[in-house]
């Protein structure tokens, strides 16, 4: 059974918070830098991920690390910074530099209730091995299977023209989105059941954001399902 949060939240600035089922995926938000990142964080309290993987500059990390803390999660940051090809915020395509490089680069953070899970996952990214980080990100291995055989440099965008609420990728640059990876056809039944569970957590803790997602993801159709 899910369970809503009621935590009072000093963050790093000193911001007061309190954290409960009215917007709380805003108030969350605040800390990791969008509505969807603080989504994959309840999908991680609530037993629905075991690891999540963001990406976060040097100014931003004190928070995320504080909340952490707070809560009993296992934080582990990459030993390289990645360069974004261009100004989008979720753009596909990086290029790792050095922890130590003076340029402004992303961090990847991963962050489990089970140290062994986040560093698995770092140490996976860290290796160049995509087969291995999407087992351990917990994505369906036929979607693992799509993404090593067509991702490439040249190919960095495997989104598909959505068919349904559940995989459609194509809002993201609205924060709106229920799964973090590429399914391999728009009607993947296994990504399909984690996006059905996600927006399950999403509805336990925030039912405005919910129903605000399902408006935007497929307005059309948001009364028949």
């Amino acid at each position: 059974m899910l369970s809503t949060i009621n935590v009072d939240l000093h963050d790093a600035d000193g911001l007061y918070l309190n954290i409960n089922g009215n917007n709380m995926i805003k108030k969350l938000s605040l800390i990791f830098g969008s509505k969807t990142k603080a989504q994959e964080i309840l999908f991680l309290r609530d037993g629905a991920k075991k690891v999540v993987r963001q990406g976060f500059y040097d100014q931003e990390l004190p928070k995320v690390e504080l909340y952490c803390k707070k809560h009993h999660l296992y934080f582990v940051k990459s030993r390289f910074k990645v360069l974004l090809a261009d100004d989008s915020t979720y753009s596909n395509k990086g290029i790792r530099i050095p922890e130590t490089d003076k340029r402004s680069g992303m961090f990847f953070v991963y962050i489990s209730k089970e140290e062994e899970k986040a560093w698995l996952a770092a140490y996976h990214e860290m290796m160049n091995n995509p087969g291995e980080l999407g087992k351990a990100l917990g994505y369906p291995e036929c979607c693992v299977a799509y993404f090593k055989k067509y991702f490439s440099e040249i190919n960095t965008d495997l989104q598909k023209p959505p068919t349904n609420p559940w995989t459609n990728l194509t809002k993201r640059d609205k924060d709106c989105v229920l799964i973090s990876h590429f399914p391999c056809h728009a009607d993947c039944h296994k990504s399909m059941k984690i996006a059905r569970v996600n927006l399950d957590v999403i509805t336990a803790h925030d039912q405005k954001r919910a129903k605000e997602m399902m408006n935007v993801l497929w307005p059309k159709k948001f009364e028949n399902l």
